[in-house]
């Protein structure tokens, strides 16, 4: 399942990179949004890398190759911060006011920073032969520790991303951009599913730590499906909305021209 699922999510970022990163070069003169551009294409590849670190095959490889257990899994968590991060950022930099645009970036680099600083000791800390990163190992305190506060981040940041992308969503349907509107509200729904993403995973270990967990069979099914989910949606709603607003622009133009 998990190869099936995070293969498909990789094929689907590599693409987005590739759209996001033309684009991007295409507008590199405009320094409007330049973080935003920047911020997406950056989030596009590091997802990309996160997800392959999640299908088994590369996960051996890259553990075979390093000789550190779970190196794989700490590669697809610092990814995925690092992919939250950027979407933040890129969010921010579309919606925020320009008199508090720095401050609200410096915020939100300082809160992934934070994050990481507390993941990797706690995983140098829980790391071993016999232990994976993963639900199945809730068992092991200082593993369930660490997740938890990957998988606040997670709920944390997704729930942002759906608030602003909804936000604007609403915005420019009103404007009369349903492009852009409808790739914004896909955008939202994904990050809804990052949220249950995170709400599954952490269900489970807080279930464990009181002695009363769901089936273990059912989380590792649930939480895989929702985070390709959520990463396919989310790349191809962004994908619409800036096709969207290159269409959105030539309308313009052509108006204009005319």
């Amino acid at each position: 399942m998990d190869g099936i699922v995070f293969g498909l999510c990789a094929l689907v970022c590599i693409a987005g990179t590739a759209l996001s990163g033309r684009e991007a070069w295409r507008q590199r003169a405009r320094a409007e949004y330049r973080i935003a551009r920047f911020a997406r294409t950056v989030a596009f590849g590091v997802c990309g890398v996160g997800v392959l670190f999640a299908v088994p095959p590369v996960e051996s490889f890259f553990e075979s190759v390093t000789g550190m257990n779970n190196a794989a899994k700490l590669g697809a968590h610092i990814c995925a911060v690092l992919w939250c991060g950027s979407l933040q950022l890129m969010l921010v930099d579309w919606s925020y006011n320009r008199d508090v645009l720095k401050a609200s970036l410096y915020a939100r680099i300082a809160f992934g920073v934070c994050v990481l600083a507390a993941m990797l000791p706690l995983f140098i800390g829980a790391t071993d032969e016999s232990v994976e990163f993963t639900t199945e190992f809730a068992k092991v305190p200082g593993v369930t520790v660490y997740l938890m506060v990957y998988l606040c981040y997670v709920a944390v940041t997704c729930g942002e991303i759906a608030f602003l992308c909804f936000g604007m969503a609403l915005s420019t349907r009103q404007g009369g951009h349903a492009w852009i509107a409808r790739g914004l509200t896909l955008s939202a729904t994904a990050a809804i599913l990052g949220v249950a993403y995170a709400a599954s995973k952490g269900s489970y270990l807080v279930t464990h730590y009181l002695g009363h967990p769901w089936p273990l069979r059912y989380e590792e099914v649930v939480s895989p499906l929702l985070a390709g989910l959520a990463v396919i949606a989310l790349i191809t709603g962004l994908t619409m909305a800036m096709v969207g607003k290159r269409l959105a622009s030539r309308k313009t133009a052509v108006s204009v021209g005319t």
